[in-house]
């Protein structure tokens, strides 16, 4: 009878309780069940599906001019319109989602996630001088007026950036040799990283041969987004609004990990690892990290608008994202004008929405990821 109880599974046992569903498990539920914040799910995800896909999705070029059918309505040839240079509104607003796509999450890995959980989670574990070094850097950045700083370095570095970005194009262009051989050197690593690790024992598998790894993959990984930013028009652009942006980003997520790991680092699961003689590095990555990722994603979340918003207002500004590449801000700029609002709104109308249902989205999301990871915040 026992052996035949043990045969059972876990949920058929009698008298056993089913298995408990996992943190994050149970986070999605929670998600999920909140109407609003499915809907703001789809339409980010339509978004960045339209962003990702522009060259396919597209009907026209956008740089095509045609200066017979400028200022037109909305037709079936061109449903949202054309601007005063007969450019397909459609196709541009299509293009636009991509520049705020790549903008957005280059922001959000180099500002929100290595910057800001990295220097916060060093700050908070191994205080003193690395504490006060990180802090006082912080907060200069933080006393900065953010718009201004920004709309100052993206009016003086411009030349240098694309100076920069010429010569890294030029050393990392698929035309290059070097580009290839630095591919091979880091699949070599990765592959023989991953071996090392399955070769060894059960009991003898380091960590470190999956970091080095997962670097090595990440780089691969790297270099080929930067092909795909290379090939759009207005790359340089990009390089220097989302490395002014990354400059002022990271400085409110690291003091919010900070303070949690300060916490953290004096709980009685680090204590015991610290006394194994666990390093640092695994100690942030195995036992800090994953208790710290819930407010790491809500902060992500939150930050999206708000990076996304900074782009269009630079661009608007004139001191973003330069023609022939399209930008939202751009768009909006030239609808916003009395003249033309008055009589084309249709200019004004389709950007405008497009960024407002944005913006509102990432702020619906980013509400009820709060509520789903942080319910004690509440």
């Amino acid at each position: 009878m026992a052996e035949a109880t043990r045969e059972l599974p876990a949920e058929a046992a009698p008298g056993l309780a089913p298995p408990a569903a996992s943190p994050w498990r149970l986070a999605l539920r929670r998600l999920l069940r909140k109407r609003l914040a499915v809907v703001a799910l789809v339409l980010i995800a339509l978004f960045y599906f339209v962003g990702l896909f522009a060259p396919l999705l597209a009907p026209k070029d956008y740089r095509d001019q045609d200066l017979e059918t400028t200022l037109q309505g909305p037709s079936l040839e061109h449903p949202l319109g054309t601007d005063r240079l007969g450019r397909d509104q459609l196709s541009r607003v299509i293009w636009s989602s991509r520049t705020t796509i790549i903008i957005t999450v280059a922001t959000v890995v180099t500002g929100s996630l290595v910057l800001a959980v990295g220097l916060g989670l060093l700050s908070g574990y191994l205080g003193g001088a690395v504490d006060t070094a990180i802090m006082r850097t912080g907060e200069v950045f933080a006393s900065l007026p953010g718009l201004p700083m920004l709309i100052l370095i993206n009016a003086t570095m411009r030349d240098k950036a694309r100076r920069a970005v010429d010569w890294l194009e030029a050393h990392l262009s698929t035309d290059a040799l070097g580009f290839f051989v630095l591919l091979a050197v880091l699949g070599a690593i990765a592959l023989a990283a991953l071996a090392a690790w399955l070769l060894a024992g059960e009991g003898r598998r380091s960590g470190g041969w999956l970091g080095l790894g997962f670097v090595a993959a990440a780089l691969i990984l790297i270099l080929w987004s930067l092909q795909g930013v290379f090939a759009t028009p207005g790359s340089a652009d990009y390089f220097l609004i989302f490395g002014a942006l990354s400059l002022f980003f990271w400085v409110g997520g690291a003091r919010v990990i900070r303070s949690q790991v300060l916490s953290l680092r004096e709980t009685e699961y680090v204590l015991a690892a610290r006394a194994m003689g666990a390093s640092t590095w695994r100690i942030l990555g195995s036992h800090l990290l994953p208790n710290v990722s819930p407010i790491i994603i809500v902060g992500v979340s939150a930050s999206l608008g708000a990076i996304a918003g900074s782009e269009i207002a630079l661009t608007f500004l004139g001191v973003g994202v330069h023609d022939p590449t399209p930008s939202f801000g751009a768009m909006i700029f030239e609808g916003a004008s009395q003249p033309v609002l008055r009589n084309h709104p249709h200019l004004l109308l389709a950007p405008a929405v497009v960024v407002g249902l944005l913006i509102f989205a990432f702020n619906l999301l980013g509400d009820a990821l709060n509520d789903v990871l942080t319910p004690k915040a509440r």
